[in-house]
């Protein structure tokens, strides 16, 4: 039965996007709410686990457990929201082309948490991103093609690609495309072709891209700008999806060790340095953007610690940390998104003067200050929980080098709550002009209030979700805590971890009330590195651009040569006509025997000359067939 709503609530996800497609009505979003209901169903009898198949002109298997039913939980809640919030909202842009892209990436996205399938797993990755494009390209706004194509080029490059590379390797091993599951590769890792470690560097990089954490964060700030607030929380569920991808491989697929824990906990660290840019921008979308990036960074940094503790119950707490922590940011960051949607509904952008209509004495200052406060890690909200967790992991043993990476942490994690008021604190110093108070639609009063207030609801008091934690982590060899006093308080590294952060909410205080000239000079040094990374970064994207057009595109497209030298850039090249691939496979060995023939015309050799110049291209033939074979 409960397949049958999974079923129904893909069904009616499908048809929200065409209604909204071919009508553009608002009354999409009905069958949206409808689908989200279903979800919930499918996510609770997912506690005690679901297998088979769906989807009867696409077979596709799914498994459902309890780690896979707590993110399809969070995807349900927040197309619930979605589905309220939206149709009060004065979207602007493509509303056809905004409201099918939605709908059909959180069509994605559930079925990316479903499947068993590697094959469906990549398809459900690719739509995902596909979707996520059309929604930027439809927001219509200033900035969104070049957000677009940045976004485009990362996931298409080094997220799709690697799971299509692993998709062909896993097929190789198992040898049925319809019985690709996870312990189908897991049982024939052996059959392989090169060792595990490949395949484990393959899912990393697409799960880094799909998180938008370092190296691949760059594209998270454009399109954050880009979107319309309310659809951002399409793009928060994309960023868990890449964490449940890492989490789901490293420890249902393949094997890792101690050695892969400390690569995905150092590039935690590095992605956390983002939070130190939100400084520098006073528009607010693109400051919390860098906020969120640091979240990500977080959830990476925790789950590489439970990695290397694995085995350990402070790995149970790494783990539990990360898990809290991902699905925390996402509830926080949608009600903080949904709040900025109440000033976008009157045309304004959101930035540090344009606030002042939501903190003029409005329901709604309360409301998203309880969203950024819960981010900014103060007591007892939602991120304070899940770094308690993390630090507590982290400060429990005598690894170095785990306790430089959460001593780095710590000390970012400063930066959030300063930059918080620092917002409030420029925003009485340079916004003087007087503002009034827009009255926001109850609805979306409502709606973000009811995200702010779970999020609230299920950081303090965490034993709602505890016996959900422990489900999901079952059975991966980690001990389990009894109840949330064990969890919290099992040893002393909980109360330096709580003191930590105390300390840490302190210094946030003191720094947000320093002019944020004087910030930035203390900062100077890690924006310097940034910069660096930045510029190294455009480099490479540059340089293979480059590449593409002057190298790649004259062989799979009809250039005439004379006009290579005026394309500058990826849309000058759409016009010209795709050459077909046999013609192009073998235009270098026709170019190699023109050349060769003018070369022989020019010498004019003699036969011993040609017969010398045949054995030796014979035998360099040999020795190639003899290696290759």
């Amino acid at each position: 039965m409960s397949l049958y709503f999974l079923e129904l609530a893909l069904g009616l996800l499908f048809i929200a996007a065409l209604v909204g497609l071919f009508t553009g009505k608002r009354v999409a979003y009905a069958f949206t709410f409808l689908s989200s209901l279903a979800l919930f169903g499918v996510s609770i009898e997912g506690l005690k686990g679901l297998e088979g198949e769906i989807i009867p002109f696409l077979p596709t298997t799914v498994k459902i457990d309890s780690l896979s039913a707590l993110f399809l939980f969070v995807v349900a809640f927040t197309a619930l929201a979605l589905s309220l919030y939206v149709p009060s909202y004065e979207v602007r842009g493509n509303v056809r082309f905004l409201t099918m892209a939605t709908n059909m990436a959180l069509l994605s996205a559930v079925l990316f948490l479903v499947t068993d399938n590697l094959e469906r797993l990549t398809l459900a990755y690719e739509l995902f991103a596909v979707f996520t494009v059309v929604m930027v390209l439809a927001s219509e706004t200033r900035g969104s093609r070049k957000a677009t194509w940045r976004y485009l080029v990362l996931t298409q490059v080094f997220g799709i690609i690697p799971l299509l590379v692993v998709s062909g390797l896993a097929y190789g091993a198992v040898g049925d495309l319809h019985h690709l599951t996870f312990h189908a590769l897991h049982e024939n890792l052996g059959k392989l072709p090169m060792g595990p470690a490949f395949l484990v560097a393959l899912f990393l990089s697409a799960s880094l891209v799909r998180s938008g954490a370092f190296p691949f964060h760059v594209w998270v700030p454009r399109v954050y700008r880009s979107l319309p607030s309310p659809f951002i929380p399409v793009f928060l569920i994309g960023e868990g999806l890449g964490v449940y991808l890492l989490l789901r491989v490293a420890h249902f697929i393949i094997p890792t060790g101690e050695a892969f824990g400390y690569v995905v906990a150092f590039v935690g660290t590095v992605t956390a340095f983002a939070t130190l840019y939100s400084f520098r921008e006073i528009r607010l979308k693109r400051k919390f953007a860098y906020h969120s990036v640091m979240d990500v960074g977080i959830a990476y940094f925790a789950l590489g610690s439970s990695l290397v503790l694995k085995g350990s119950f402070l790995g149970t707490v790494a783990l539990l940390g990360a898990l809290l922590h991902v699905l925390y940011q996402i509830l926080y960051k949608s009600a903080f998104f949904f709040g900025l949607g109440a000033i976008e509904h009157y045309g304004e952008e959101p930035n540090i003067c344009s606030i002042r209509k939501l903190l003029k004495g409005h329901v709604m200052a309360f409301l998203v200050s309880l969203s950024v406060f819960s981010m900014a890690g103060v007591p007892p909200l939602s991120a304070f929980v899940s770094k308690w967790l993390i630090y507590t992991a982290s400060m429990g043993t005598t690894n170095v080098l785990l306790w430089l990476m959460v001593v780095t942490v710590a000390f970012l994690g400063i930066f959030p709550l300063a930059s918080i008021i620092q917002v409030r604190r420029v925003n009485r110093l340079l916004c003087k002009r007087e503002v009034e108070r827009e009255e926001v639609p109850f609805v979306m009063r409502a709606v973000t209030g009811a995200v702010a207030l779970v999020s609230f609801t299920v950081a303090v008091f965490p034993f709602i979700l505890l016996p959900w934690l422990t489900g999901s982590v079952e059975g991966l060899g980690y001990p389990l805590p009894e109840n949330p006093v064990e969890l919290f308080f099992g040893g002393p590294s909980s109360f330096i971890a709580l003191a930590t952060l105390i300390a840490t909410v302190y210094t946030g205080l003191r720094i947000g009330r320093m002019p944020t000239e004087r910030v930035s000079e203390l900062l100077l040094i890690f924006y310097n590195m940034g910069d660096i990374l930045r510029f190294t970064a455009d480099y490479f994207i540059s340089a293979g651009k480059d590449f593409y057009l002057k190298r790649i595109l004259p062989i799979i497209k009809v250039v005439p040569r004379h006009e290579l030298p005026l394309i500058k850039d990826y849309d000058d090249a759409l016009d010209y006509p795709i050459r077909h691939l046999d013609e192009a496979m073998f235009m270098p060995i026709i170019r190699a025997v023109g050349k060769l023939a003018q070369w022989g015309k020019s010498r004019n050799p003699d036969m011993n000359t040609l017969m010398s110049g045949f054995a030796i291209a014979m035998a360099v033939v040999i020795i190639l067939l003899g290696v290759f074979a």
